[in-house]
C-alpha cells in the first residue's frame, strides 16, 4: 500500500476531513462541506474529489443502514432523473472547466439559496416551505448532480432544499442519507472513468477510516441532542460560512 508523502499538517487536514465528512453524514450536512474544503487544502485540484468520494460511500451505506424509519423515498424517487442527469453534464464539465471559475460559482448558488431561504422565514414568521413542484425538483436536482459531480459539494444545495420543503429533523437526516447513498454510488464508475479514484487514492480512504468512523459517531451524539429549531440553524449557517469559504481567492 503506497501513502502520499504528506507532511504532518498535510495528514491533519486529511484527517480533518475525512472527520468532517463521517459528522455530515451523521445529520450536520454543512459538516460535510468543510471536509471538502479541507480536502481540497491538502491535495489541490480534481484530486481531492477523487479521495474524497469513497469515504463518502462509506459513511452512506453505515448512515443508510442505521436511518431506515423516516424516509421520504417519493422526494429521492422524483430527484432521482435531475440528479444522474446532473451527473452526467458534471462528468463533461470536470474536464473543461478550471478550478479557479467553478468554485465562486458554486459559492454564490450556495450562498443565494441559503439567504432566499431565510428570508422566506423571515417574510412568513418560520413557516415558509417550497412548494413540491415538478420544475423546482428537476432544477434542484440538476445542480445537486453537477455540484457533486465537480467538487462532492452538492451537500449545502440539497440541505437548503429539504429543510425549504418542510422536512423535520428525522425525514431530513434518514432522507438525505439514502438520496446521497445512491447518489454517491452512482457516481463511482464516473470517477474510476476520469482515474480520479484508483489504488493510491483507496490506499488513503483505507488509513482514514477511523478519523471518519469518528466523525459519524460524534455526529450522531450531537444531532440527538439538538431541537429542531437548533438543527436547521446550524446546519444552515454551515451551508452559509461553506459558501464564503468557496467565495473566498
Amino acid at each position: 500500500m503506497q501513502l502520499p508523502d504528506f507532511t504532518i499538517l498535510e495528514w491533519c487536514l486529511v484527517a480533518f476531513a475525512a472527520f468532517c465528512s463521517g459528522v455530515g453524514k451523521a445529520g450536520l450536512a454543512g459538516f460535510g462541506m468543510l471536509g471538502v474544503v479541507g480536502m481540497a487544502m491538502a491535495i489541490p485540484g480534481r484530486a481531492s474529489t477523487g479521495i474524497v468520494l469513497p469515504m463518502l460511500v462509506a459513511a452512506d451505506i453505515i448512515a443508510a443502514s442505521s436511518f431506515r424509519s423516516h424516509i421520504d423515498w417519493r422526494l429521492i424517487r422524483r430527484l432521482g432523473a435531475p440528479i444522474a442527469a446532473g451527473v452526467v453534464a458534471g462528468t463533461g464539465l470536470l474536464q473543461v472547466i478550471p478550478d479557479r471559475h467553478f468554485r465562486p460559482i458554486l459559492g454564490t448558488i450556495i450562498l443565494v439559496l441559503v439567504v432566499t431561504h431565510w428570508f422566506r422565514q423571515w417574510r412568513s414568521g418560520g413557516s415558509a416551505t417550497m412548494p413540491h413542484h415538478a420544475i423546482i425538483a428537476w432544477g434542484m436536482g440538476l445542480l445537486v448532480g453537477i455540484t457533486t459531480m465537480l467538487a462532492n459539494a452538492a451537500g449545502p444545495i440539497a440541505t437548503v432544499y429539504l429543510l425549504a420543503l418542510g422536512l423535520g429533523k428525522e425525514q431530513f437526516v434518514h432522507t438525505m442519507a439514502w438520496l446521497f447513498l445512491f447518489v454517491n454510488l452512482f457516481k463511482v464508475p464516473f470517477m474510476v472513468y476520469l482515474n480520479l479514484i484508483n489504488v493510491s487514492s483507496l490506499s488513503l480512504n483505507a488509513v482514514l477510516i477511523p478519523a471518519l468512523l469518528c466523525g459519524m459517531a460524534s455526529g450522531a451524539w450531537a444531532v440527538k441532542k439538538l431541537s429542531r429549531k437548533k438543527f436547521e440553524i446550524i446546519v444552515l449557517t454551515l451551508a452559509f460560512l461553506s459558501a464564503i469559504k468557496l467565495l473566498l481567492p
